[in-house]
């Protein structure tokens, strides 16, 4: 877990936290060797994930708040699966095939329940679904060919 003091934004909204896999993957061949250095030297090893938080944010944030927010950062750190579903291993080491996931309703549902639609920044969603449709009531699921209804 990392803190930092630099303020970030994507697509105008402002980030307070980053899941990242540890081992940088998407650089030149000595940028990666500077970074896997700088890293180990922080950590003593290279870690399987890395948790950034924006201090200011957590500086004035509810506890309630700052665990929604770390919890859904630990909600993109996951294990790849195979075609089955089943949990990858690495052959080489026997150890889990950790990568990066996105969101899903149960993380979101989950992280909700324990910490409410304010804490988690999600009261425009949760007052959207409990409000009647603006168009007309449909079953999209039923129409689409990828939903398995």
């Amino acid at each position: 877990m990392l803190w930092t003091s630099i303020e970030n934004s994507r697509h105008g909204r402002r980030v307070v936290g980053q899941a990242e896999r540890g081992d940088p993957t998407a650089m030149g061949k000595w940028a990666k060797a500077r970074a896997e250095l700088q890293i180990c030297e922080w950590f003593g090893d290279m870690p399987d994930f890395i948790l950034t938080f924006d201090a200011s944010y957590a500086s004035m944030c509810t506890d309630a708040q700052f665990r929604s927010l770390v919890e859904h950062e630990l909600a993109h750190c996951g294990v790849e699966r195979d075609v089955y579903g089943a949990p990858k291993f690495r052959k080489s080491t026997g150890l889990p095939a950790f990568t990066l996931v996105g969101h899903d309703v149960e993380e979101f549902v989950g992280v909700v329940r324990r910490y409410g639609a304010d804490a988690t920044g999600v009261r425009a969603l949760v007052e959207a679904a409990n409000a009647t449709p603006t168009v007309a009531a449909a079953a999209i699921g039923a129409a689409c060919g990828g939903c398995k209804r």
